[in-house]
């Protein structure tokens, strides 16, 4: 009977097994893209060959003619199978002038995203300034109004957004804490307002990445899943497994709250690393797959 007893357990653990469904975003390939190596066509394309199953882009890295004719882009994704999540770039605690400037041009984003497929849309909160030394810089004057600023316009913009059927997915962008964005998704309280978990910012934050993933799993859509690691000053991006990162408990806590969206892979080397993008893509690739098996 107690034989009987393992055996049913062991079925019904293979029955709830969910997919890992890996993807290829933009930033992966952001230094190629930049000096002219690879252009958003070919990163899609390459995500596809590599067997990646979905790719995440930023509307704001689409050029101005693939904004107007986005026929090519669009071919290659539907007849290469790919999930897209479509990124609306814009940070939303930007100045009323600013925002509201680039903000109108959400409409024909809204029809691109249809013209794509795309379900989800990530978009960010704070400005952030780079900074390679230390932490990314957060550009703000008062951080609490600033909190209540961006989760009004993520309301709005999320209601505009459902109409069309669409997820906004909001990146913990290393601007905002755990307890800021759940502050945000407990104002929107709508369950067309997500999140967009990425695995490394937390470290920039001096958060623990897995108490993050725990605590942000139940409301998350996308993932960047993202490896660090600290060389002297520095703190980079590095193929996944390579890092301080704990992707394995990460994904654990996701699978525990029932995700089955893209692991979508951001592995944002530094622009002297240019040369081993690809390399770097095809060992998280297969480290993932590692955790999949």
């Amino acid at each position: 009977m107690d034989e009987e007893l393992l055996s049913g357990d062991a079925e019904e653990y293979e029955e709830e097994k969910l997919p890992m469904h890996i993807g290829v975003d933009e930033w992966c390939f952001h230094n190629s893209m930049m000096v002219g190596r690879m252009t958003l066509e070919g990163m899609v394309t390459l995500a596809a060959e590599m067997g990646a199953e979905g790719v995440g882009f930023d509307y704001f890295m689409m050029s101005r003619e693939a904004r107007k004719s986005p026929e090519r882009l669009r071919d290659i994704i539907a007849k290469s199978g790919l999930e897209l999540v479509f990124g609306f770039g814009i940070p939303f605690a930007l100045p009323d002038v600013v925002f509201q400037a680039l903000e109108i041009r959400k409409n024909e984003m809204f029809e691109l995203a249809h013209e794509f497929g795309a379900k989800i849309l990530r978009v960010c909160g704070g400005l952030i300034v780079p900074n390679m030394v230390h932490k990314p810089f957060h550009l703000t004057i008062n951080r609490n109004r600033e909190i209540d600023d961006v989760a009004r316009r993520l309301k709005q913009f999320t209601y505009d957004a459902s109409l069309e059927g669409l997820t906004v997915a909001l990146e913990n962008h290393s601007d905002y804490t755990i307890e800021e964005m759940l502050r945000i998704i407990h104002y929107i309280d709508s369950d067309k307002f997500r999140i967009t978990l990425d695995t490394g910012n937390a470290v920039y934050l001096d958060e623990d990445p897995v108490e993050t993933a725990k605590m942000l799993a139940p409301y998350t859509v996308y993932t960047h899943i993202k490896d660090m690691k600290r060389s002297g000053p520095m703190l980079m991006s590095v193929p996944l497994g390579q890092g301080e990162v704990d992707i394995p408990e990460i994904v654990n806590a996701l699978k525990n709250n029932y995700y089955t969206g893209l692991y979508s892979i951001e592995c944002n080397l530094p622009l002297w690393q240019v040369d081993q993008e690809e390399a770097a893509l095809r060992e998280s690739i297969k480290f993932l797959q590692g955790l999949a098996d």
